[in-house]
């Protein structure tokens, strides 16, 4: 049971409470719990169960009485109670934008709407635009709305997948009955988001592996399936496990590692060569081959090792028996990075607690671009603002610029006809080490209209990078419609570079679109998009989508040397 799992129940009661119509303020009390435990680090399920969360800033009793339960007993009876007295269909409509408990309230109370599917047949019927409220283009909206929920339903984001993976093989590894676990699926793979957590296990006695794992304390339910198990943490997230004999571990890790598609070509592979691939074994005439782990089944069938990212079906097989399976990324290539915000705008950090924060992890430089003046809802920078951040750069630089290199950027609205930010403003954009133009506004136009304006941005001077592409929040917001095949041969020929924006919420720009994007030669920079010094740490998530990409340290600039940066960026402002 960790932090994640226990603040999203806590959050959850608190909604459910509004829902009920039940007093605000302890609806906030919940609330304020989840945002608390959220933030803390350490053994905080230990915490909880001591009491020692009764201590701290957020919680009261109750709620701190709530986490202990979770811990303790993997669900939490109030949290039971509200749900099985709320339609399971009213929490499902708060995930549709402009949909908050009070509107969701007005929807069951007026028209007696309890799901997804209710909703959308009123919505089609044209029965919510009468609402007091509402109206016909927010109708439209919420049909827009369940569409997008039915196709994300049950997923996860990386950080709380792997977080509820990571704990379950804590305690698979801590078992006597395994003698291997290791995670797979698509969560192996590194899939922006996942419907379950999944684990192949190597076990002698099948049965009992089986059961220890339904008997996990954050499991609330589970079911077998012959060799596998399925089973149900308190907040609904799938775990998966598959257990096979020690000696078919390999074979059996490939399998549950790779898609449908990845497996396949193995298989068609494997009979090319007179051989027999199944998720038992690799045999010839009938005998089973010998295949200790994965590196010797691709061997076997005469394959360089394929990364676990690039197993999706999508030509690696092929690429691999060609041998020019490209050398990809690797974590410790990153030497920096260039989208970092601080309190100069709407950063919880300062520039010096920033620059701290990436010399202490080895870093040769760090970029800083705060947003512009258009976002001002984000303390955008006035010009005089500017000039004091880019002094206390200067004084940086003079101080310990032989140790980390801080780079001057800017992170520039591309307004609604296109320009960037300040470029109405002689000069100001050329003070800038490099210019990272991004949408904030005006989702809603056409993708005609939203191509436009972006290939408008593309086309000045000064810009370095484009940021977050589609400006999409991954299970909570699409992106807006953009031809992006256009926006990548533009930037090809601009030489523009296309962020990888590693904040685990976005993604973007998605791994699908890399392999072409490199092809056209574009580069890219891993930006963690942080606000504060811990989000630092989110290039991770990004490194994770340039390897699905098929990208190398060479596509990549911030696994670059600062001179070969500094290059890059004078050779931009050159265009």
């Amino acid at each position: 049971m960790d932090r994640h799992v226990i603040a999203r129940v806590l959050d959850e009661i608190g909604t459910l409470m509004e829902l009920s119509g039940e007093n605000p303020f302890r609806a906030r009390a919940f609330f304020n719990a989840a945002r608390a435990v959220a933030a803390l680090e350490g053994d905080v399920a230990a915490l909880a169960v001591s009491g020692g969360l009764a201590g701290v800033k957020g919680f009261g009793p109750a709620t701190a009485e709530v986490a202990r339960e979770l811990v303790v007993s993997g669900e939490s009876s109030l949290h039971r109670e509200l749900r099985s007295r709320t339609p399971p269909g009213l929490l499902e409509m708060l995930a549709i934008p402009g949909l908050g408990a009070r509107r969701v309230h007005t929807l069951h109370s007026a028209l007696g709407i309890t799901s997804l599917e209710e909703l959308e047949r009123a919505a089609a019927a044209g029965r919510i635009a009468s609402l007091s409220g509402f109206g016909k283009k927010t109708e439209e909206k919420l049909l827009e709305g369940v569409a997008f929920l039915r196709s994300v339903a049950g997923r996860r984001r990386q950080p709380e997948a792997w977080s509820a993976a990571e704990e379950v093989l804590e305690a698979l590894r801590g078992s006597p009955v395994f003698q291997r676990v290791e995670p797979a699926g698509a969560l192996r793979r590194r899939v922006e988001t996942v419907d379950a957590a999944a684990f192949v296990a190597a076990a002698a006695d099948a049965d009992r592996a089986l059961a220890a794992f339904l008997e996990l304390p954050g499991v609330v339910r589970g079911e077998r399936e012959g060799a596998a198990a399925r089973g149900w943490t308190a907040d609904g997230f799938e775990l998966r496990l598959a257990c096979v004999a020690p000696e078919a571990f390999g074979v059996a890790w490939v399998h549950g590692t790779g898609s449908d598609g990845h497996w396949d070509a193995l298989v068609r592979r494997a009979a090319e060569r007179g051989l027999h691939l199944e998720r038992d074994g690799l045999r010839r005439d009938g005998a089973l081959l010998g295949v200790e782990d994965e590196a010797a089944l691709y061997a076997a069938l005469g394959l360089v090792y394929i990364p676990p990212e690039l197993r999706e079906g999508r030509g690696e097989v092929e690429a691999a028996a060609a041998g020019v399976l490209p050398r990809l990324l690797e974590p410790a290539a990153l030497r920096g990075c260039f989208h970092c915000h601080t309190t100069y705008s709407d950063g919880k950090a300062t520039l010096r607690e920033m620059a701290e924060a990436a010399a202490a992890r080895g870093w040769r430089y760090l970029g800083l671009a705060d947003h512009s003046r258009a976002a001002a809802y984000a303390g955008g920078l006035s010009t005089d603002e500017i000039a004091r951040q880019h002094e206390e750069i200067d004084r940086w630089n003079a101080e310990r610029g032989d140790e980390l290199w801080l780079f001057k950027g800017i992170e520039a609205d591309i307004l609604a006809d296109g320009r960037l930010d300040y470029a109405s403003d002689e000069g100001v954009l050329s003070r800038f080490d490099y210019v990272i133009g991004s949408v904030h506004s005006s989702f809603g136009l056409s993708e005609g209209e939203q191509t436009a304006r972006v290939l408008r941005a593309l086309e000045d001077p000064h810009l370095t990078f484009l940021g977050h592409p589609t400006g999409r929040l991954l299970l909570s917001r699409e992106g807006y419609r953009i031809d992006l095949d256009a926006v990548i041969a533009a930037a090809a020929e601009r030489g523009v570079g296309i962020e990888i924006n590693a904040n685990p919420w976005r993604l973007d720009l998605d791994w699908r679109f890399w392999r072409a994007a490199r092809e056209a030669g574009v580069r890219t920079a891993i930006n963690p998009d942080a606000h504060d010094t811990a989000g630092v740490d989110d290039v991770r998530w990004g490194i994770a989508v340039a390897r699905k990409g098929w990208l190398t340290a060479e596509d990549v600039v911030n696994a670059w040397s600062v001179d070969a940066v500094k290059a890059f960026f004078a050779e931009g402002r050159g265009r």
